[in-house]
């Protein structure tokens, strides 16, 4: 039976996400506004992180306020159950914590886990043994920018961090060579050819083909409900970058422009990085970095040179196929450039899009039969 014997106080991922901002302990103290021996006694888990020390560490660290709440909780339960008690109901409440009933819709976890069983699950699925070596692994690296991110919804941290776990397999199984920032940006424009091909199934192994040559891994996954993340990106164990996507919107404007988007992250910014709705809210991110990378993706799908023919002529069907044809995407991928823009409306021209629709694999959607607009 798991019965792992440790309690691992919220100081441990204070400390981490500390350090990851280049705060100090003292400064942090400073900033939550509280004494160093309160904010000592927050750290060692003798004081209760209620919702408004929550409220402030979630201001200054990120993650929700919940998520501080639960960090706490979890200390308690565990520190419980190294005494001998409470052990099932301090597993149970730990694997509560995770969109448990989504993750078993997408078949990442058996029907069955629930319970006790469904933290060692969990635990599995992770590939993390204990508690504490998945809050070790998940409070660093792209976990650690999925807690700072600044979600809508409280449950979102770890339905992101499922998502993002899902990637890591896939990215496991991938051949890569040596990365090179300099060959991957050269050749990266060519890379739009791709969008020809009207299915997923068809284009993306390519375009993931493609990227491996230059080292950079490609995988993509149906995001579980609570992650409202498109794309996101980070160095595997061998210094590969790794680019996940999630067919978010399921229309080929929004997915090559994230491609493109993360891909810019990538060549020239080498962060660990999510996105969300096309944006990175979190305070690891700058906007002139998210600008930079919308800057980069819309010169890949349209030159520079173009962008005044296409923006500056009355917006018709006709003109967004020939915009296309000069710019070697398709019609759709104008349709959403000019929508970006504000030069058509968001329900204009949308039959010209392809779009794409879930089936029964988690990885890739199909095409989706075309739809009427008026």
């Amino acid at each position: 039976m798991f019965e792992p014997n440790w309690a691992s106080p919220p100081g441990d991922t204070i400390s981490r996400l500390a350090a990851a901002g280049n705060v100090s302990v003292h400064d942090l103290a400073e900033r939550v506004g509280l004494e160093e021996d309160v904010f000592s006694g927050i750290m060692e888990g003798r004081i209760e992180i209620g919702d408004e020390i929550a409220a402030a560490l979630s201001s200054e660290l990120g993650a929700s306020s919940q998520f501080w709440i639960q960090r706490y909780n979890q200390f308690l339960n565990d520190k419980a159950r190294t005494l001998g008690s409470e052990a099932t109901q301090a597993l149970s409440t730990w694997g509560q914590s995770f969109p448990a009933k989504a993750l078993r819709q997408l078949g990442w976890l058996p029907k069955g886990s629930r319970g006790q069983r469904l933290s060692k699950d969990i635990l599995d699925f992770f590939g993390c043994d204990t508690i504490r070596d998945w809050n070790e692994r998940y409070s660093s690296g792209i976990g650690q920018v999925a807690f700072r991110t600044s979600f809508a919804f409280e449950t979102d941290e770890m339905a992101t961090l499922a998502w993002l776990r899902i990637g890591e397999i896939q990215a496991e199984s991938l051949a890569l060579a040596n990365f090179s920032a300099n060959s991957f940006k050269k050749h990266l424009y060519d890379l739009k050819k791709f969008c020809a091909l009207k299915r997923p199934e068809l284009f993306f192994p390519k375009l993931q083909k493609a990227c491996a040559e230059h080292g950079v891994g490609l995988v993509s996954s149906r995001a579980p409900i609570g992650c409202r993340a498109s794309g996101a990106t980070w160095s595997a164990a061998k210094g590969n970058p790794i680019i996940l996507l999630s067919f978010r919107y399921l229309t080929e404007d929004h997915f090559w422009f994230t491609f493109f988007h993360e891909t810019a992250h990538v060549i020239l910014h080498g962060t660990d990085h999510i996105s969300v709705d096309g944006s990175d809210p979190s305070p690891l991110g700058a906007s002139a970095i998210e600008d930079e990378a919308d800057a980069f993706a819309r010169d890949a799908l349209v030159p520079t040179d173009l962008r005044g023919e296409m923006l500056n002529a009355i917006p018709t069907r006709a003109h967004a196929r020939r915009i296309a044809r000069k710019a070697g995407v398709t019609p759709g991928i104008i349709v959403g450039q000019l929508q970006k823009a504000g030069t058509l409306q968001p329900h204009q021209f949308n039959d010209l899009k392809r779009r794409y629709k879930w089936g029964e694999s988690t990885r890739l959607p199909v095409l989706s039969q075309p739809r009427k607009y008026t």
